[in-house]
Parts: structure tokens; C-alpha cells; sequence
């Protein structure tokens, strides 16, 4: 049967959105669209280039700061691109210009949200936005360090981070979700978060208030390169951890992990598409446009690895991850264990971010951020009485207070990585692990304020001293693994993979066989 050529890009469009568990789709700035997508020139290359990394959706963001695109632009650029087969959204930067809202009064470009101006220019990119797109998505900008005389009125009696987390919460509804919906009843609004998930609460961000009211979630999965300090000295990790944990909060989907170029050698940009997939996401959205068009060395090796992607991710979407339970409650504070997840995630233990207490893990491990539960203690005493591992850190029990003394007693052992058996509760086991990350104090000097700012030496613990580590928190999930670090485990669904983070080949030992990982490779070793 010969298909008439009008229906041609919504059978593609069927065809793209209908098949694969993997989507991907690349995201275009408001200085994008207004400079690489003016044209029907521009955009037919444009098509090219994101066809050629197996994209089939574009996002075109209307405004950034003072960069901006009138209503008709986004229409034409739009309905261009429908009709050569993609599906469009729309999106926004929520940062501050001369000609948008407020700037907060420090160093970053976020906008002073408790200033009357800035909601109401929100309000009016909304009102306006969804009369031409049915999804927006809001970029990783909706939070504020402003300290200003009238957020200080404000706030009151507050904490800074309790206040902005009340403050954004509050502004959904009337700022952004009413406004939308008033002009398109359909419109469904996604939150993106950013990547620096132990850093959320003092800056606004509030996951268990927030996600139920948005339509889907989107992750930053935007690690970047590990090795140099000007985006922050993340694990390859942080990108899955992050992804794990927010899905963990009741809400929505949380379908999209986001990662872009900034910083990237080509295999970085690579690693951020296998943690995403592996973190369970359903589309993967490439920051941004200009790096599209401009080209990236990672792009070859994105390109080559996508059918493997797509493979994996039938494999593991929508599968439950196991292994070792890490309790972060949703705006928990992480102070002396910011970011810790990430780092034992790269010695090949398969961390689970929860963001509700871990009572069915029979090993679980518990940071700082646990203290935020007021009922932590009594929760500790019934998993050992259970017969489950829980592990304490040094920054947990300062937390604690007088209270540690109930799980730990007597002077504790300060040699590093040392395992100390704490008080006899129960048939299982409470271990106290002398590991430790980075606190608010470690931030003086460095310039960073988001991500970790250092490097940390956990990631070149010696082989034989990880080991003896990992028997022990390995042995009650019924695995063993022997490796050198910056080996990920990831315990899936019924399958177990590792990824090899290293630069060159290594043998390591699963369940007692011996197994050659290759270099920056994921490997399934079991249909467990």
C-alpha cells in the first residue's frame, strides 16, 4: 500500500516513539534556537545532526536569562520539525537578566524568587509557553541562594534552607502550574534536577513536596570529568546514585536523565550514558544543541555504543536494584558524608540510594543524612535484631550526639577504612566504618559550592584491604567480588554487571571466577 506523503512524519513520528525503550533527544538553548534554528536551512541540518545520534525529540527552549524567542519563532521552529518526524516540547532556563526577574544578590545567576517581579515574569513565560507547546520542561535553575533584606524579612524565624524550600514549593501552583494550565488544560510541566542531589535542601530544592506536582521527573546525570576541578571533582557515579535516589521519593515517573559536553573527554561523555541507563532511565537528553551541531569526540563512541544502550535498558527499566541500602531522607543534611554514595559506589559496592528507611535490607548503610530521622535508633536496633548488617559512620554518630553511645561503646578505633563491631543488639551485626567525605568546611577557598570539592583518596584504596571490606558487606547479599577500585557493581532486577571505570584492562574475580573487564566497558556477569 502506497502511504500518502502527508502522513509521512506522523508514521515516522509513531514509528521513532513507539519501539524503543531508549529514547534520545537533544536539548536546544534559548541562544539555539534563536541563532542555529532561525533558518528552515538550519533546521533541516540540524535534523541531520540529531538523526545521526539516534535523537527524535528537541527540546526548544523559549528563555534563558535575556536570551529569549518570540511565540511565532517557536511555532515555525515547531512545526518544522514535526513535520520532519521529531516530537517537540518546550522548556525553560529559569535564570536571572536585566530583562527577566531579579538576580539573587550572590555570585550565581539564580533569580530572587521571593521578589514580586520575578514570579511574575514566571508567570507570564507560562501563560505564554503552554498555548504553544503541550510539555515544558524547567531546567535546573528553580532555586536561590538570596539572602537580600526582603528574603531575610521572609524568612523569620527560619532556617535559609527551610525557608527556600517552603518558599519554591509554595510558588508551584500559582506561579507555574496554574498559569499553564489556564492557558492549555493539557499542558503537562517536568522538573529537572540538578546533579548535586546532598546540596538540594540549601538551596530550595525540597524532591518529596515537589515531584508529586509535576507531570514527570527528569535527572541530572551530568558528571563530566572526575579529574578536573572547574565543574566540581565528581565520581562517573554521582549520575546513577542521584537517578536512583530521587526515584525513590513517592511522585511521579522519573523517566529522563540529562547529561551535556561541558568538560568532557569522550569517553566522560560516554560514561554518563551507560549510569544513566543503567540508573533506569527512558530517555536520554544530550545538553545541548550547540555541541550537537559544533560536534564532540564523544559523539563517535555515543553513537557506537547506542544499540548496546538500548539493550540494556529493555533489561533493566522498570527493574528493582539490590544490594547495599544507603538511607538519605528526602533534604537530609550530609555533613561529613556530602556526596560519600558516589565514592562507594566506585569500590564495586551496589549502592542503593533510599530515601525511606531501608528496614528490609539486610545490609544497609548509614551516613549522616540518617540523622535527620528522629526515630533512627529505634529503627538500627530492630534490622540488627532482624539479623541484618547496619553500618554507622563517624560523621552519623557526631550527629547522634550522646545518643551513639546506645550503638557504639567505648573509644573508637580512628584508623582509616578500619570495620569496628559496635554494641551486641540482636542476631545480625552493627559495624562502625572510619570513611568519611566532605563537610561545608571542606568548600573554603576552593570556589566550589555545589559539587565535591576536592579529590578524595577513597577511590585508590589498595586492593587486598577493599576486598576484606567487601566480604564483609558482601557476604549476607550472597555475592563476592575481588577487584581493584573504580569497579561498579550493579545488582539489577535479576542481572549483575560490572563496569569497568578504569583506563586500562583488569581481571577481577565474581563468584569465584575469574573475569577480564575491558577498559571503560559494562560486562553482565549473572542472570542472577
Amino acid at each position: 500500500m502506497k502511504i500518502p506523503h502527508v502522513l509521512l512524519p506522523c508514521l515516522c513520528t509513531c514509528l521513532a516513539f513507539g519501539a524503543d525503550t531508549l529514547k534520545v533527544s537533544v536539548y536546544a538553548t534559548a541562544g539555539a534556537v534563536a541563532r542555529r534554528l532561525s533558518t528552515p536551512v538550519q533546521r533541516h541540518e540540524a535534523a541531520e545532526a540529531l538523526r545521526r545520534l539516534g535523537a527524535s525529540k528537541i527540546y526548544l527552549e523559549g528563555r534563558r536569562g535575556d536570551e529569549t524567542v518570540s511565540p511565532a519563532k517557536l511555532v515555525e521552529a515547531r512545526d518544522d520539525f514535526r513535520r520532519m518526524g521529531f516530537e517537540v516540547v518546550g522548556a525553560i532556563a529559569t535564570v536571572a537578566g536585566k530583562s527577566f526577574g531579579v538576580q539573587e544578590n550572590s555570585s550565581f545567576v539564580w533569580l530572587n524568587w521571593q521578589n514580586g517581579r520575578t514570579r511574575a515574569v514566571v508567570a507570564d513565560f507560562f501563560t505564554e509557553n503552554a498555548r504553544i507547546f503541550d510539555e515544558i520542561t524547567i531546567d535546573d535553575f528553580y532555586c536561590t541562594n538570596d539572602t537580600s533584606e526582603e528574603s531575610e524579612r521572609a524568612r523569620g524565624s527560619r532556617s535559609w534552607a527551610r525557608y527556600r524550600q517552603d518558599l519554591l514549593v509554595s510558588l508551584i501552583d500559582s506561579m507555574i502550574l496554574d498559569p499553564a494550565r489556564a492557558a492549555n488544560p493539557n499542558v503537562r510541566v517536568v522538573m529537572k534536577y540538578p546533579q548535586w542531589y546532598d546540596k538540594f535542601h540549601a538551596f530550595g530544592y525540597d524532591p518529596a513536596r515537589m515531584s508529586p506536582k509535576f507531570s514527570r521527573i527528569w535527572v541530572g546525570t551530568e558528571v563530566r570529568n572526575p579529574e578536573t576541578r572547574r565543574m566540581g571533582f565528581t565520581q562517573p557515579t554521582m549520575g546513577y546514585i542521584n537517578f536512583r535516589w530521587l526515584a525513590s521519593i513517592p511522585g511521579p515517573e522519573v523517566h529522563g536523565a540529562w547529561f551535556d559536553h561541558i568538560e568532557c573527554t569522550a569517553q566522560n561523555f560516554v560514561d554518563q550514558a551507560w549510569q544513566s541507563v543503567l540508573a533506569g532511565a527512558g530517555e536520554l537528553t544530550l545538553f545541548s544543541l550547540f555541541d550537537v551541531l559544533d560536534g564532540h569526540p564523544g559523539h563517535a563512541l555515543f553513537i557506537q555504543a547506542l544499540p548496546e544502550l538500548k539493550a540494556l535498558a529493555e533489561k533493566v527499566r522498570g527493574r528493582k536494584a539490590s544490594g547495599i541500602a544507603y538511607y538519605k531522607p528526602s533534604g537530609s543534611d550530609g555533613q561529613g558524608d556530602l556526596f560519600l554514595m558516589d565514592y562507594l559506589a566506585m569500590l564495586g559496592l551496589p549502592i542503593v540510594p533510599v530515601s525511606s528507611y531501608p528496614s528490609e535490607s539486610k545490609v544497609a548503610i548509614l551516613g549522616a543524612q540518617a540523622a535527620d530521622d528522629e526515630k533512627l535508633i529505634e529503627k538500627i536496633k530492630a534490622s540488627i535484631k532482624g539479623g541484618s548488617v547496619v553500618v554507622c559512620t563517624p560523621a552519623l554518630l557526631g550527629r547522634l550526639g550522646a545518643r551513639a553511645g546506645e550503638l557504639i561503646e567505648g573509644k573508637v578505633d580512628t584508623e582509616p577504612w578500619r570495620l569496628v563491631t559496635g554494641r551486641n543488639l540482636g542476631r545480625g551485626k552493627l559495624l562502625l566504618w572510619n570513611v568519611k567525605a566532605f563537610s561545608d568546611a571542606d568548600y573554603a577557598g576552593t570556589g566550589e559550592r555545589l559539587l565535591p570539592p576536592a579529590k578524595l583518596n577513597i577511590v585508590e584504596i589498595q586492593r587486598d584491604q577493599l576486598d576484606s571490606i567487601r566480604r564483609k558487606l558482601l557476604d549476607p547479599i550472597g555475592v563476592r567480588l575481588s577487584a581493584p577500585p573504580k569497579v561498579g557493581l550493579y545488582l539489577i532486577g535479576s542481572g549483575a554487571y560490572l563496569y569497568n571505570f578504569r583506563s586500562e584492562p583488569v581481571d577481577v574475580e565474581w563468584n569465584g571466577r575469574r573475569v577480564r573487564l575491558e577498559t571503560q566497558r559494562l560486562l553482565t556477569v549473572a542472570a542472577r
